[in-house]
């Protein structure tokens, strides 16, 4: 599972009708009025949907043992895959005698799902989850109107891939600011010291919107904003547009990686890095296992630096959230299954088997000490979601984005690109 397969799970068809089928059909014990509705209790035989390759086999195998144990009844599970799923889930979700019991939704479709009246509110389950250890930004991906729906199942975020050496050939340091970041890519470019034609200081793809939301985040800016239930778009701001100047800088003198428009090539970070094209990439940790053996201990790591010196650097977390549904007739069950999720050891099988960071942090530590674990729990810890609002769906299935990212790296006006992209967004999120 890619970040690219969970943006484009959320199609352009199956975005614009979701929140009408499913506000039209939803069960009326959902989210969406704030209140906790009464459980109902219908046996303890439940239906868990898992995405394909979220959930190792043997996280399942104690999830069902432990479930089986704990109240006797039995967990059937459903491997689904991204594709489809939105559509799916609309049809399934809105029928007693259909839904899943449990689910895992992607953490940038949790937004639309939670404002419709699809999941079970989770505010008294909230501190037994994790309470403020739980991933914050996918937290707010699960949440509508104040309360939680959908808790944050698993994480990851970006790290600063980097040649060891070749710093050390050059006599650079490890950045710490984002001026530093555009100084020392700009030195690995002109030195090329991969000796190629094609050689990056920083491969930053032109089509890596989701990259490039650490600069926007970490600035200040934001996608778009909230405020009396209504959304504004805020690529114009200040903090944004400063932003983007950053990463136009990089474009211009430190990566030839801006004409990349091909999201599959834009993705596969590593075929840069282990071609010598690379001095730098921005990638997860679990990429790392596609390096190439003769690179490996020539790499080192870091994570996105602050704007200030001492700062926090903030970049985008991809991920999963995992909800009860609102249409289950076994609501109480699924609470018990749903603690036994959030218990440390089902918890660490997110880390010790998938490479990823578990929604509850504070057993992010099975990951392991070395460099690469620490920095990538730290990036999830600080991360920043896309807005949490009901029809970002129709923001990603427009692809608005990405084209603007993409357009910006082909040198585009950042001024004029953001007021057409604030107005597509303004327009999209407001949509009823």
């Amino acid at each position: 599972m890619t970040s690219f397969t969970r943006r484009h799970a959320l199609g352009a068809g199956g975005a614009l009708g979701l929140a009408a089928a499913l506000a039209a059909c939803g069960s009326d014990t959902g989210g969406g009025d704030g209140g906790t509705p009464e459980l109902t209790d219908e046996g303890n035989d439940l239906t868990v949907w898992f995405m394909k390759d979220s959930v190792s086999e043997k996280a399942m195998d104690w999830l069902k043992s432990a479930y089986e144990e704990k109240t006797g009844g039995t967990l059937t599970y459903e491997i689904q895959v991204w594709e489809g799923i939105v559509s799916k889930l609309q049809t399934s979700l809105a029928s007693t005698s259909s839904t899943p019991d449990i689910i895992e939704l992607g953490n940038t479709q949790a937004p639309t799902f939670c404002a419709v009246g699809a999941l079970l509110n989770l505010d008294d389950l909230e501190e037994d989850l994790g309470g403020d250890s739980l991933t914050q930004s996918l937290v707010e991906l699960g949440s509508f109107d104040g309360s939680l729906y959908a808790a944050p199942f698993y994480a990851g975020s970006r790290v600063f891939f980097y040649r060891k050496d070749w710093f050390e050939e050059l006599g650079l340091e490890v950045p710490t600011t984002i001026e530093q970041l555009t100084s020392v890519a700009t030195t690995l470019h002109e030195a090329n010291p991969g000796g190629n034609a094609d050689f990056s200081g920083l491969w930053l793809p032109g089509i890596g919107a989701q990259q490039c939301y650490a600069w926007l985040f970490t600035n200040g800016g934001r996608i778009a904003t909230e405020a009396d239930g209504k959304w504004a778009a805020d690529l114009s701001s200040e903090e944004s547009q400063a932003a983007f100047a950053q990463v136009q800088e990089i474009w211009s003198k430190a990566s030839r990686a801006g004409s990349v428009t091909d999201p599959t090539t834009g993705g596969e970070l590593h075929v840069p890095f282990n071609a010598e094209e690379a001095g730098m990439i921005f990638g997860f940790n679990w990429q790392y296992k596609s390096i190439d053996d003769k690179l490996k201990d020539k790499v080192g790591f870091f994570g996105f630096p602050g704007v200030e010196e001492g700062g926090t650097g903030h970049p985008f977390a991809g991920g999963s959230n995992v909800a009860i549904s609102a249409s289950s007739q076994k609501q109480t069950a699924a609470v018990e299954a749903l603690k036994l999720i959030f218990a440390k050891e089902f918890q660490e099988f997110f880390a010790t088997e998938g490479g990823w960071v578990p929604g509850n942090i504070d057993h992010a530590s099975a990951l392991g000490d070395d460099d690469l674990a620490t920095l990538t729990a730290q990036a999830v810890e600080n991360s920043v979601g896309t807005p949490a609002a009901a029809n970002w769906a129709l923001v990603e299935g427009a692809r608005t984005l990405d084209d603007f990212f993409v357009a910006l790296a082909g040198g585009g006006d950042p001024v004029s690109l953001a007021t057409t992209a604030d107005a597509s967004i303004t327009d999209m999120l407001n949509k009823s």
